[in-house]
C-alpha cells in the first residue's frame, strides 16, 4: 500500500488506482449497497462543475505542497513556468534540505508530463442521488465507473461532491467505500477515505485545492491490521501565467 503516488494531489488522486492495481478477486461478505434515490437528470449547474472540475487544480499555478504520513514529512514546490521534472523542487525531507544528488534523485520520480487524472471521467452521471442542499452548497452522491477492468475498488466506493452554488464551483470531493472488501486475496479493506478540499473562486482566480487526505484501513493475511493516512496542504498559490507588475 505504499507505492509511489506521482500526481499532485498525491495521496489522492492514487487512492483509487492503487486499490484496482492489486489482483482481482472475488468481495468479501458485506452489506448491502445502501439505497438512495436518484436524480431523474443531471442539474445543469453540477454538469458544467464536472465539465471544468480538474481534481488536481487549474493549469498555470505554482504551489508548495507539504505531506506528512507514515513517519515522513515532505515539502515540494511545484513550478508549471519550469520544463518537465524541474517543474517539481524538493525543499525539505523530514525537516533537511536536500543534496544536490537527492534533488536529482528526487525529480527522477517526478512525472515529466503535467497529466490530468480526470477524476470526474469516473463519477456515473446515471446514478447520482442529491445527499443535501441549502442556501450556500448541495451534496451529490455518485456511484463509480471502473477506471479499468481490472478495478475492484469501484464497485464498492461512492463519491461525494459538494458545489458551492454562488460560483458554480466544486470544493469538497469525498471518494469512501460503503461496504469492506477485498482487492487481493491476503487483503480486506474496510474503510479508504479521500477528502479533497478547494477554495472557491474569488477575486478573479479559479477553485484552487487546499487540502487532501487519505486513510486507509484493513487487515493483511486475516489477522494482520494496518491502517494508513497520508495528508497534503496546498499554499502559496501563484498564477504562472501572469504578468509580472510594472
Amino acid at each position: 500500500m505504499s507505492r509511489p503516488m506521482i500526481r499532485r494531489l498525491v495521496p489522492v488522486l492514487s487512492a483509487l488506482a492503487l486499490l484496482a492495481a492489486l489482483p482481482a478477486c472475488s468481495p468479501a461478505p458485506s452489506a448491502a449497497e445502501p439505497a438512495r434515490a436518484l436524480l431523474s437528470s443531471l442539474p445543469p449547474e453540477l454538469a458544467s462543475a464536472l465539465d471544468h472540475f480538474r481534481a488536481e487544480g487549474p493549469k498555470g499555478w505554482a504551489f508548495t505542497q507539504t505531506t506528512e504520513g507514515q513517519g515522513k514529512n515532505r515539502v515540494e514546490r511545484y513550478d508549471p513556468r519550469q520544463r518537465g521534472s524541474a517543474r517539481w523542487t524538493l525543499l525539505l525531507e523530514n525537516g533537511v534540505a536536500p543534496t544536490e544528488e537527492e534533488q536529482r534523485r528526487y525529480r527522477d520520480t517526478r512525472p515529466p508530463l503535467d497529466a490530468s487524472s480526470h477524476l470526474a471521467s469516473q463519477f456515473d452521471r446515471a446514478a447520482v442521488s442529491l445527499v443535501s442542499r441549502d442556501a450556500a452548497s448541495a451534496v451529490y452522491e455518485f456511484a463509480l465507473k471502473p477506471a479499468s477492468e481490472t478495478d475492484t475498488a469501484a464497485a464498492h466506493m461512492r463519491a461525494r461532491v459538494s458545489l458551492d452554488l454562488a460560483t458554480g464551483a466544486i470544493v469538497r470531493v469525498e471518494l469512501f467505500n460503503f461496504r469492506p472488501f477485498k482487492p487481493a486475496s491476503s487483503l480486506v479493506i474496510e474503510e479508504a477515505h479521500t477528502v479533497l478540499v478547494y477554495a472557491p473562486p474569488a477575486d478573479g482566480r479559479p477553485a484552487l485545492p487546499l487540502e487532501s487526505t487519505m486513510t486507509v484501513k484493513g487487515k493483511r493475511f486475516w489477522f494482520r491490521d494496518f491502517e494508513q493516512t497520508v495528508a497534503s496542504r496546498f499554499t502559496d498559490h501563484e498564477d504562472a501565467s501572469a504578468k509580472p507588475r510594472p
